[in-house]
């Protein structure tokens, strides 16, 4: 016969419960008792795919900001001052959708995950103006659609940071929660899961991290493709295929949270995108794929 010892039994024991206290949960709020300053660096590396499969980097985007979260009832405010650019590369002054962080300042107004107001955009044609650029690359910048992707970018960062709300587990696949919930209803991107990690340690924070899994447009196709086909790295025979630029993006998008507060820890999102553009003279399509990283890294300052 099969005996178990006493021992083991309460081994065993330990065990089962050890495994239970993985699926706790925590709770998650928007909720400031005081307004809260932070530092944040926000950095993005751009690179296309040459023609020999090799991963060529072409611009590196940084600056420096300060952050100032307060929160009225249920509305929070988030103040950006912008500080310092040490950007660098081929596009590092005119990739638009980093040139979001060099607005002098930008405010937002939020209830929960939805952006209710922004400011600061106007400032947006200043900035422009401020910049030594080629006229090609200025035309670019300064359509009027711009400003409305750069909002809707700003937006997108609040719903990603805010995905969250009430009681979740720590480590879990939580999707079906959050669709039961209603905060997976985006119209412009597919959220195919999202996957809370566990606690992590940044800047003697004890920040919940999770993985959102999702598939998304480029809202600024002809500046990745600018740099793809203008930089050098032996793609020159694609600069007649200017039109009909898009992209399609997996991207995986990480966030690490105060669950207190609700303000980010870090962020980071690797895009692996596919291009398209097509030569209007002939006709034909191509593809080229880049890889995009952007990380955000919010401090708070030492005195």
């Amino acid at each position: 016969m099969f005996f178990i010892k006493k021992n083991q039994v309460s081994l065993l024991m330990g065990t089962f419960f050890l495994l239970m206290g993985c699926s706790s949960e925590v709770e998650v709020n928007y909720q400031l008792k005081e307004p809260t300053e932070r530092l944040l660096y926000s950095e993005g590396y751009f690179a296309t795919i040459d023609l020999k499969g090799e991963e060529r980097m072409g611009t590196i985007t940084a600056a420096y900001s300060k952050l100032k979260y307060a929160s009225l009832g249920d509305t929070l405010t988030l103040d950006r001052q912008f500080e310092i650019n040490k950007s660098k590369g081929y596009l590092k002054n005119y990739m638009p959708s980093e040139l979001l962080w060099r607005i002098r300042e930008v405010s937002i107004k939020a209830v929960d995950r939805q952006v209710i107001e922004t400011k600061g955009f106007e400032l947006y044609d200043t900035l422009l103006q401020s910049i030594p650029m080629p006229v090609r690359w200025r035309n670019q910048l300064a359509h009027p659609e711009n400003v409305k992707h750069l909002i809707r970018n700003e937006k997108h960062r609040w719903e990603m940071s805010h995905l969250l709300q009430g009681p979740v587990p720590t480590k879990a696949n939580i999707t079906q929660l959050l669709k039961d919930r209603g905060r997976l209803n985006f119209a412009l991107i597919k959220i195919d899961s999202v996957v809370t990690n566990g606690f992590h340690n940044l800047d003697s924070k004890r920040c919940l991290g999770y993985m959102i899994h999702l598939k998304e447009n480029e809202s600024f196709p002809y500046f990745i493709w600018e740099q793809h086909v203008n930089s050098g790295i032996g793609t020159e025979q694609y600069q007649s295929y200017y039109k009909g630029l898009k992209a399609e993006y997996y991207t995986q998008y990480w966030v690490a949270i105060e669950p207190e507060t609700g303000i980010p820890c870090q962020e980071r999102e690797f895009k692996q995108g596919v291009h398209t553009m097509v030569n209007p003279t002939t006709g034909d399509t191509a593809t080229f794929k880049s890889n995009i990283t952007l990380e955000r890294l919010y401090t708070t300052e030492k005195e």
